[in-house]
């Protein structure tokens, strides 16, 4: 496997190779290999910063989401990808997603996990914080980090 590249963009600044190579990787990951059949496209992409980490010219090989919640300082993390796995790309591009976030002011990061990756969530600094439920048909929990404060 080639060697991974990390970019941070708005939604404005993505190319549109960016945008369609995200999707492809979403698409790939959440509907085909989870049979997940939801409306991924939920309009939360414009006011978000995408983090995601491209092999070669342009293939999304990880990929997040960040955006603001309501509350001040409550960033929320979604749409987490890896399509290789077992390469470190997800301790990597949680470490770049955590580290925008708190540049960003962030002192809390919020997200829903899938129960199977609560354990690298975990290890990461992250808490659950709720019961489980079902979310597109793949059981979920809330989960919560406290960030410091700069």
């Amino acid at each position: 496997m080639s060697r991974a590249t990390i970019h941070t963009k708005t939604f404005q600044e993505l190319t549109t190779t960016d945008l369609y190579e995200i999707q492809k990787a979403r698409f790939k990951v959440f509907v085909v290999e989870q049979r997940c059949f939801y409306l991924d496209l939920d309009d939360i992409d414009y006011e978000s910063i995408h983090v995601f980490m491209t092999e070669g010219k342009k293939e999304v090989a990880a990929y997040g989401r960040l955006f603001r919640e309501d509350q001040p300082g409550v960033w929320h993390i979604g749409r987490v990808l890896t399509v290789h796995r077992g390469a470190g790309l997800g301790r990597q591009l949680m470490a770049s997603i955590i580290r925008t976030a708190s540049e960003l002011g962030a002192t809390t990061l919020r997200m829903e996990a899938q129960v199977h990756a609560i354990g690298f969530y975990e290890k990461l600094g992250f808490a659950v914080c709720s019961d489980e439920f079902e979310e597109a048909g793949i059981p979920h929990v809330r989960m919560e980090r406290t960030l410091l404060s700069t």
